[in-house]
């Protein structure tokens, strides 16, 4: 049985891949195979096993395997401490959906109205939220936004502390959308935007039509929770009058004790099966709203580290982050698997990659001196054309963002806080990556086309390219 979900493990030494933790190991007799995770449990003839798979740059998931005891080689097991740090994660990872609506609850919404929109408003340590969509939606949102938030301080650690926290707004209809923007003079296609002059990151979405389709699956739960309680109520009423008639016949305790177990096992099983119909629709909701929301998450991702990035790390005052790298970089964590806390960047972005491969197969390529020597502009597109120059770029930036960050590990290093330094513009494009990743712009490039040809893309769903507009901002 595999269960499609995500298991948060703690991150790695720099930040970007969470690190699994330690795994117990079954080696088959047939061909060397083998399974990692967690020995459930055992008898003479089988042993169950939990298997952990963490495909390459997509969610986690665990299979639970009955393997036969002489199809097994041996069975590597770890010792008691680590076995239960393994057991508590993996109770997280099935629990996942619990532990998100038990941290839903906890979101505190108050009504706002500003802008001309009535918005729930969210008041976090790293960021404000408002939005138009329904408060149930909102808390959900904002659960993903502080944990996006803080896989994005586990990547790079903040430096800075901003007079304000950055604001997001996330509006259920693209019309709220642009009539936020129209006033700043600014007509952007593209559904999200990071204004940098009101350190607001905006958002345009379909909440609204989600609501509506989500509205009878909600009202089924609801219904099914109602039921469930009267349910309870009834046992007792019936569990009495089944034991004062029995006791008016004469009959032995020994009679009444087992009709009210007979009774009890009906109850439990009619239980059973409301609980199974709840946890369907509870599931029908989740995947709805996850199929629904994939792409607005993506945006909200990309343009959310702009905002962090400005806020927190690399403020324009204080440092020079070049524009291929700060957009480099929101492509790559935009492209990213969110698992409690963790981004998982171990992927290449799907998109960015195809698109990057076909231009270095093409008849003229970009060289890298052209990207790095690009003026930042060319970056800020403000419509939505999928063959815009300014995707080619993008695709440009965010290999070599990706390159920097798994290959040469140069990502929230000492080497690249200089490289972002003011002073290092004055070397000049090329003279600057060349310090930073200590060879010749010509060996570089040549071992960055190379990586970036052998790179595989896991299957995902990810949008082109989202745009920050911070440079068109009319402020």
């Amino acid at each position: 049985m595999a269960l499609a979900a995500t298991l948060g493990f703690p991150p790695s030494a720099w930040g970007l891949q969470p690190s699994p933790p330690a795994l117990e190991r079954v080696n088959l007799a047939d061909g060397g195979k083998h399974y990692e995770g967690l020995v459930e449990s055992e008898d003479d003839t089988w042993i169950y096993f939990i298997q952990i798979q963490r495909p390459t740059g997509r969610p986690t998931h665990l299979v639970v395997r009955t393997l036969d005891r002489r199809t097994v080689a041996s069975v590597v097991r770890l010792d008691a401490p680590q076995r239960a740090m393994l057991r508590q994660q993996i109770e997280q990872f099935v629990n996942r959906a619990a532990i998100e609506a038990g941290r839903m609850e906890a979101v505190v919404l108050v009504p706002l109205q500003k802008e001309g929109n009535h918005y729930q408003h969210y008041a976090g340590k790293w960021f404000t939220l408002d939005s138009t969509a329904e408060p149930q939606t909102v808390r959900r949102v904002v659960v993903r936004v502080e944990q996006v938030f803080a896989a994005y301080r586990q990547m790079l650690a903040p430096r800075n502390r901003p007079a304000r926290p950055p604001r997001l707004v996330v509006f259920d209809s693209m019309e709220q959308y642009q009539s936020l923007l129209a006033p700043r003079g600014l007509k952007i296609l593209n559904r999200a935007c990071f204004l940098e002059g009101d350190n607001l990151v905006a958002v345009g979405s379909e909440l609204a039509h989600l609501n509506i389709r989500t509205a009878r699956v909600n009202t089924q739960v609801e219904l099914i929770q109602r039921e469930l309680k009267e349910l309870e109520k009834r046992l007792e009423m019936r569990r009495k009058e089944l034991a004062d008639a029995m006791r008016e016949e004469g009959r032995s305790r020994s009679e009444i004790a087992g009709s009210l177990a007979m009774l009890q096992r009906q109850f439990d099983a009619d239980v059973a099966h409301m609980r199974n119909d709840l946890q369907r629709y509870q599931r029908e909701t989740a995947q709805t709203f996850e199929n629904s929301t994939r792409q607005m998450f993506a945006r909200i991702y990309h343009e959310s580290f702009h905002a962090y990035l400005e806020n927190y790390v690399y403020p324009h005052q204080k440092y020079d982050v070049p524009r291929w790298l700060n957009e480099g970089l929101a492509v790559m964590f935009e492209g990213g698997v969110l698992e409690a806390g963790s981004l998982r960047v171990d992927a290449p972005n799907a998109a960015a990659l195809a698109r990057l491969k076909a231009d270095l197969d093409g008849p003229q390529p970009l060289a890298l001196q052209q990207v790095l020597s690009t003026d930042p502009a060319a970056f800020l597109q403000l419509h939505d054309t999928a063959s815009s120059a300014s995707d080619r770029l993008y695709a440009y930036a965010w290999g070599l963002a990706y390159y920097l960050a798994f290959e040469k590990h140069l990502l929230d290093s000492p080497a690249l806080e200089q490289y972002v330094a003011p002073a290092a513009r004055q070397l000049g494009p090329v003279p600057r990556l060349e310090r930073l990743v200590g060879m010749s712009l010509g060996k570089f490039e040549q071992d960055w086309r190379e990586y970036i040809r052998v790179q595989k893309a896991a299957p995902q769903q990810v949008s082109r390219f989202p745009v920050s507009t911070a440079a068109a901002s009319a402020n």
